[in-house]
């Protein structure tokens, strides 16, 4: 029995190994994978160090996310896993009080992305190139979008629409919201959370607001 468990524990350690190194790979945070795949970040802790082993309901989540199980449960690499997956790029945002960091030429910089299933995409009618993925910072979209969210944005819809959720770039910042086209170029920017006054701009006489794309889906439905 002592050798068995010794075993266990070795084959866990080697799972949970494997697991953190494509958690990485696909570019999660522990907690945001964790939520992804609908447990705990303690759970997802508990499966990287070996502590527990993730059940067949979590392997398929974390399979939809890109997670190459071959190589997770076997330690074997799995070579067509790339085929099916596609990196989509992730832009930084905050949605209040603060700005997103900055190249010099003024566009924020791009960190490591996010891998989604080509089949996933196709199924939405979603075009990688016009994708971009950002964390929403800050707590004026509550009750929608919290912080820490990561949104999927399509670049290709700029065009606000009442109902819908947006990503702009407003001078330095990158803000995340509902927009709405009113008469006369007037855009009204709105916030989930009441606490955050709605405002308008006047999209005629501005050139420091510019629609980045329209949110698609949030990190709890992919």
């Amino acid at each position: 029995m002592k050798n068995k468990d010794i075993d266990q524990d070795s084959s866990n350690a080697g799972i949970g190994d494997r697991l953190r190194a494509e958690r990485q790979r696909l570019g999660y945070m522990q907690a945001d994978f964790g939520a992804a795949v609908g447990v705990s970040k303690t759970t997802q802790f508990n499966y990287e160090a070996g502590d527990r082993t993730p059940d067949a309901r979590y392997l398929r989540k974390a399979a939809a996310l890109g997670l190459d199980l071959l190589h997770v449960v076997m330690g074997t690499r799995d070579d067509s896993s790339a085929d099916r997956y596609i990196r989509v790029p992730a832009l930084e945002a905050q949605t209040q009080g603060g700005t997103a960091p900055l190249k010099e030429d003024g566009a924020p910089y791009e960190a490591s992305g996010l891998c989604f299933g080509k089949d996933w995409l196709e199924a939405r009618q979603l075009s990688a190139p016009q994708l971009s993925v950002v964390t929403v910072r800050g707590s004026s979209m509550e009750s929608v979008l919290f912080d820490g969210d990561q949104v999927l944005v399509d670049q290709q819809d700029r065009r606000p629409r009442s109902g819908f959720v947006y990503v702009l770039r407003q001078g330095e910042e990158l803000l995340v919201k509902y927009c709405q086209m009113l008469p006369g170029g007037i855009l009204r920017v709105t916030s989930a959370n009441p606490s955050f006054a709605a405002y308008d701009v006047d999209l005629a006489h501005t050139t420091e607001l510019e629609v980045i794309g329209r949110v698609v889906a949030s990190l709890h439905e992919w």
